[in-house]
């Protein structure tokens, strides 16, 4: 199932779209992950799809009785959190918009707060804590044009090996109950420990939920084939096309979609000959000497990290580093020999007096 067409820039836009007009009438569970992801993928039409979806409800008089009271209470309150100037759009056919915009637009949000959706938010999916949907500057975007592999430490401490021609769009802060990232392409990801606070990857194709793990989502573009592999830990995915459909991987399985296909087909073990290094390299050591491990870990995620090699000669580690992020890989080591580090642009600096 394709996304919705990207060619909406006006209210006249969204209001002539069929896939817009269907989702509005008929709210199926698998057109709200598809017009999520295209809000992600366009944070920048996001208040003009709101105006759109108010205009819609007005022409269709999908509001239920409601007492004067309430009706003024809530259009004060909608109207305080309407934007201070109202951007300018363009006539639909013969209507003269111009005149009532405004009215439409706390009319219609009134009409979909009392259907029972939450205000700004017709695009929350089932199990999803999410009440809000984030403004713009709550997002960063890395793209990743570097020729090479990119890690991206995200707030929450985790870490993405970004492939190169490849973009991740996540939250500033780590405020909400869940913790959400939209990727378009490829990465390999190390999700820090939260039972309390679900991971979820939302993906052109699908979207991959976990609470603590490493595994690799590829998913370029709508229709294009896609797969999760799981390195460690659990994870469940589900297509977009088929959201009630979700199967559950584990450790060294994966699931691939082909081409226009809306159902996964599961391997109990990952298939070599499309499996990246770092889905089969192995961080375990046994009185390894750090400056190994700290070349293998600068090697397998093209992060450079300085080190007085001399400081940490007599330096050695044991234990497994599989299941956690980057930059707690990197903290275990300087745990393990009184060291301590920094970053700063995308350079990892250990600071270090050696091991006696």
């Amino acid at each position: 199932m394709s996304l919705p067409t990207q060619n909406l820039i006006t209210v006249d836009d969204f209001l002539q779209s069929e896939d817009f007009r269907v989702w509005m009438r008929e709210r199926r569970p698998e057109d709200q992950l598809r017009w999520k992801i295209w809000l992600a993928e366009h944070p920048d039409r996001q208040e003009v799809y709101e105006q759109a979806v108010a205009t819609f409800l007005v022409l269709q008089g999908t509001q239920p009785a409601i007492s004067d009271k309430a009706v003024k209470d809530r259009v004060e309150r909608v109207i305080q959190q309407l934007p201070p100037a109202t951007p300018t759009i363009r006539p639909f056919g013969n209507w003269q918009w111009g005149r009532w915009v405004a009215a439409a637009t706390v009319a219609g949000l009134i009409g979909w707060w009392q259907l029972g959706f939450p205000l700004f938010d017709p695009l929350s999916v089932a199990n999803t804590p999410s009440k809000q949907a984030p403004k713009q500057d709550a997002w960063k975007l890395v793209k990743n044009s570097t020729g090479q592999a990119l890690v991206v430490i995200l707030p929450d401490s985790s870490s993405v090996l970004l492939s190169t021609g490849s973009q991740l769009r996540y939250r500033k802060q780590n405020s909400g109950s869940v913790r959400e990232v939209y990727l378009q392409g490829e990465g390999f990801f190390e999700v820090t420990k939260n039972p309390a606070k679900p991971f979820i990857v939302y993906a052109p194709n699908l979207t991959t939920k976990v609470l603590g793990t490493s595994f690799q989502v590829r998913a370029f573009r709508p229709g294009a084939a896609s797969f999760v592999k799981v390195k460690t830990g659990r994870v469940t995915v589900t297509s977009t096309s088929t959201p009630t459909e979700t199967i559950l991987l584990t450790a060294n399985e994966e699931a691939n979609l082909k081409t226009n296909h809306e159902h996964f087909v599961k391997h109990e073990t990952l298939l070599a000959d499309n499996t990246d290094r770092i889905l089969k390299q192995q961080f375990t050591f046994e009185y390894t000497p750090v400056h190994e491990i700290l070349n293998r870990l600068e090697e397998s995620y093209n992060m450079p990290i300085q080190y007085d090699r001399a400081a940490l000669s007599n330096c050695t580690f044991t234990g497994q580093l599989n299941d956690v992020p980057f930059l707690e890989k990197i903290r275990l080591l300087c745990l393990a020999t009184e060291s301590t580090f920094d970053v700063t642009d995308n350079l990892v600096i250990i600071h270090s007096r050696g091991c006696k």
